[in-house]
């Protein structure tokens, strides 16, 4: 905002020195000078801004993708050890949590940054909220999503996810179908993924339906079309989203199954009940 005020003021003398400054009184020069003026304060200052906005979230980005290349070669090598089960997994979340905190921490540096670009805070909270949607704090990540940029669909499927929590039917259906209505062709496949799910966990079988017969035809995607054959054929419990991996369980809407650590012997050997194999 600040970067605005400046310029403004900065154009209106440039216009008020011309126009009675200059003999003749010429109300078009002064215009141009004052639009001159004004640009000539926006663009460099805004430049300078976007930079060290581009420092700030390259740094968070950088300290998040090293705390999970640490994580997963931690993973690994308990892996190794054989450890699994709900506390190996609790042991992983936590250290998930801790590495995204941490990173959340990096985004302090944009506060003072507010005053000069009024976008700043918004990216921030679009950043803010889906690092604490990863790591389940669903009330700071609603009441930061609720004014962030949805310029993804991801981002918006947060958002849905939130309102199927907390019950907001209404605000739900609202959201997927200003959704699909935006993002075009395969942008728009976990949206009628996530629908079609909730839709199904709500016993809307015929309204799922419906919803996926419109997104095999917009997306062209495999998963939709098996989930849209087996509700329309009555095969209820055969509905499933798994085959979307890693951007379905990250919705937290299900939990992703635990791959079971098996016994690896020397050179490849691997144990059976039988003895070796």
């Amino acid at each position: 905002m600040l970067t605005v005020i400046i310029a403004l003021i900065t154009a209106l003398l440039a216009w008020f020195g011309i126009y009675y400054g200059a003999s003749g009184r010429h109300w078009s020069w002064a215009t141009v000078t004052s639009l001159v003026a004004f640009f000539a304060i926006v663009v460099p200052i805004s430049f300078i801004i976007r930079k060290k906005l581009e420092k700030i979230f390259t740094g968070v980005q950088q300290a998040i993708l090293s705390s999970q290349d640490q994580l997963r070669r931690k993973v690994l090598a308990l892996q190794n050890k054989m450890q699994s089960g709900p506390k190996f997994q609790a042991q992983i979340e936590k250290e998930q949590e801790d590495g995204i905190r941490n990173a959340l921490k990096l985004l302090d540096e944009v506060t003072p940054l507010y005053k000069w670009n009024f976008l700043a805070r918004r990216q921030t909270n679009t950043v803010k909220g889906q690092m604490l949607f990863q790591i389940k704090d669903f009330d700071e990540a609603e009441k930061l999503l609720s004014k962030a940029f949805v310029l993804d669909p991801m981002t918006l499927a947060m958002q849905m996810a939130i309102m199927y929590k907390r019950g907001k039917m209404k605000e739900l259906e609202k959201a997927f179908h200003t959704g699909v209505a935006r993002f075009k062709d395969d942008k728009a496949t976990l949206l009628y993924a996530l629908y079609s799910w909730v839709l199904v966990a709500e016993a809307r079988h015929t309204d799922a339906v419906a919803v996926l017969a419109e997104g095999k035809k917009k997306c062209e995607n495999p998963i939709l079309s098996q989930n849209w054959d087996h509700l329309a054929n009555g095969r209820n419990k055969r509905f499933s989203n798994a085959g979307f991996g890693e951007s379905w369980y990250a919705l937290h809407l299900e939990e992703m199954p635990q791959i079971r650590a098996r016994a690896q012997m020397p050179f490849g050997g691997k144990m059976s009940r039988g003895g070796f194999r």
